[in-house]
């Protein structure tokens, strides 16, 4: 990878003193991710370079934070002679479902994309939208204090969205996400062992019953319409991914949307105004909430609920001029793309008016934020839809999120989950 800066001896040394300090201040709340993100965003800085070798001794790959090169690594379908699914997203995500499309290339993505197109309407207002509307203001009707609690709503609402209302057990939001904690983290998965098989092979019991007994209105009911002669085993193999969307990403979209609206006065106005304005029972209502969406898709720009992702070069290429050798791991971290001050001075603001134009210079500025090209997120829409509706709930009922740090531009690279601070009317 001749032309691209590489990480040194004293970059590793600087890494394993910041790990070494944050395990000490924090030895129960450690976040090996976080210390990791900031460490690569430094690399950047101090290598002026958005795209750095990293030679790491188990992982050896190429950082890639300009836009550009990120636009056009997931431009093109996955294949494996072009930009396929990388090394560690392919083992962790083939502990639990080797025909997951996240990890699909060539001929089975060609099939695998337009069934999951099917079932989460992409690009259009969800067939059961005025269905899952109601099964979100249910599963948020009551207090919510935390963060803990948010994900909690979402795993109910994400139950009665997938498999229907009151079929599948409670339980099974709990067991998704401890599930994608094995998905997420060889070390746990090693030692999870024979246990941890066990428990992936009981959700897909469980997973084999609901595909049958599925309520009407639910993702899985459009599935077994969508089949269409595809083995149920691959299509499955779909549903994880779904489930925990709601409990992992969704969720943290949700959580840092509201935190930016309640900790700028003016724009927990605008966004009560326009709820005021409409009838959040009505899912026309709720997709007519234009600024409350801006704040989320901003929240999730600043501070993306997805980090990275990995890819793996099946073919030499020179996307701007430099080239990439085949077999290359690249690593693409979302938010230092979508922090760059070189290219967007006010990238550091919470700027929730760059969404509202009839097309967004947003969209071209950060192509990324559900992912792009074709690889774009199927769920996107549903998604959002789904946070938008949860969102309306929260705020009609009076709850404020906020912390402190928030309120001013511009905001700090991390997000301040421990300092949030939940309030609602006594």
């Amino acid at each position: 990878m001749k032309g691209y800066p590489e990480t040194t001896a004293l970059d590793l040394c600087r890494l394993g003193v910041r790990a070494a300090g944050e395990v000490l201040r924090h030895p129960r709340g450690f976040d090996l991710g976080l210390v990791l993100h900031d460490w690569l965003r430094q690399m950047t800085v101090r290598h002026r370079n958005p795209n750095v070798r990293l030679k790491l001794p188990a992982a050896p790959m190429l950082l890639v934070t300009d836009r550009e090169v990120s636009r056009h690594i997931l431009a093109a379908q996955p294949r494996h002679d072009g930009y396929a699914p990388g090394t560690a997203k392919r083992n962790g995500m083939s502990y639990l479902a080797p025909h997951a499309l996240t990890i699909a290339e060539d001929g089975e993505w060609t099939r695998l994309r337009p069934f999951n197109e099917q079932v989460l309407c992409a690009g259009r207002p969800h067939h059961f939208q005025r269905v899952f509307l109601g099964h979100v203001h249910r599963a948020f009707s009551g207090p919510v204090a935390s963060v803990e609690d948010i994900r909690v709503r979402m795993g109910r609402a994400m139950l009665a969205i997938v498999f229907g209302d009151g079929v599948a057990p409670e339980t099974l939001a709990g067991e998704i996400r401890a599930v994608f904690g094995l998905v997420q983290n060889p070390v746990k998965r090693k030692l999870a062992g024979e246990r941890g098989r066990r428990r992936v092979a009981a959700l897909y019991d469980s997973l084999r019953r609901l595909w049958q007994s599925a309520g009407e209105s639910s993702l899985l009911s459009m599935a077994r319409q969508a089949r269409d002669g595809e083995d149920v085993e691959t299509l499955l193999q779909q549903v994880p991914h779904w489930m925990f969307t709601f409990t992992g990403s969704g969720s943290d979209l949700l959580t840092r949307g509201l935190a930016m609206i309640g900790s700028r006065p003016e724009a927990l106005r605008r966004v009560r105004d326009e709820l005021s304005a409409g009838n959040p029972e009505e899912p026309a209502s709720i997709d007519a909430l234009k600024y409350l969406e801006a704040c989320l898709l901003e929240g999730a720009r600043l501070y993306p609920p997805v980090r990275f992702t990995i890819h793996r070069a099946g073919a030499a290429d020179e996307p701007n001029g430099t080239p990439i050798p085949p077999g290359t791991e690249l690593l693409q971290v979302f938010s230092l793309t979508q922090r760059d001050r070189g290219t967007d001075p006010t990238a550091d603001d919470f700027r929730p008016e760059r969404w509202l134009s009839a097309r967004p210079q947003a969209e071209a500025l950060y192509p990324n934020l559900f992912l792009s090209g074709a690889r774009r997120c199927p769920g996107r829409d549903l998604i959002v839809f789904v946070c938008k509706g949860a969102a309306a709930q929260l705020l009609h009922a009076g709850l404020v999120v906020g912390a402190r740090s928030l309120g001013a531009d511009p905001v700090p690279f991390s997000f301040p989950a421990k300092s949030l601070e939940f309030r609602t009317p006594a």
